[in-house]
């Protein structure tokens, strides 16, 4: 837990207002949690983020830009974003529907999501991660490689060399995500089904 912490300090110290963020959230209630590549980084060590990510339940989007309503917003059709700092690197996403190979997944912050979150406390910060289960799916749903500039299966190797899976969790999830055969193989690549 220790080098956990240590690494998101690295992130805090290249993104000050991070700290900021993370107060308003948690004063406001807002059910949220780090995932995807920022959540891979603070738990293998494996590489520095260029962004922040978090998933948001659906239904705390709009308090969030109330409580920011300086920040960017796109709305994609197909999921909400909510963009903070210089170079927006603060992600926040709901409602989003994850359009891949001519297939949708629903990937959401819902309350079994929320229910298997977990509390990071450091000295001077209160963190929420999404569970690991929650990162591996949306990076087999993603599958992208370095030629978009990205690390899905990569990351899902390093976080199965540091991580334990939740299996009755993964099936529940696989279940709310819509996952199929495309998502299987690569859960069975990695010997995580």
């Amino acid at each position: 837990m220790e080098q956990i912490e240590q690494n998101f300090n690295k992130i805090l110290d290249k993104n000050p207002f991070l700290k900021s963020v993370l107060l308003e959230l948690n004063k406001s209630g807002i059910k949220y949690g780090l995932y995807a590549g920022s959540h891979v980084s603070i738990l293998t060590s494996n590489r520095v983020p260029t962004d922040i990510d978090f998933l948001v339940a659906d239904e705390d989007m709009l308090k969030l830009k109330e409580i920011f309503p300086f920040a960017l917003t796109k709305d994609c059709g197909d999921g909400l974003f909510l963009y903070i700092g210089r170079n927006n690197e603060i992600e926040f996403m709901a409602q989003d529907n994850i359009i891949m190979a001519g297939l949708n997944y629903a990937f959401r912050l819902t309350d079994l999501c929320w229910d298997n979150t977990t509390l990071l406390e450091g000295n001077d910060f209160k963190l929420r991660l999404c569970n690991v289960v929650d990162t591996i799916l949306l990076k087999s749903i993603l599958q992208r490689g370095k030629e978009k500039g990205k690390h899905d299966l990569e990351d899902i190797e390093a976080l199965m060399s540091v991580c334990e899976i939740d299996k009755k969790y993964l099936e529940q999830r696989l279940l709310e995500i819509k996952g199929d055969q495309r998502v299987m193989d690569v859960l069975k690549k990695f010997n995580i089904v």
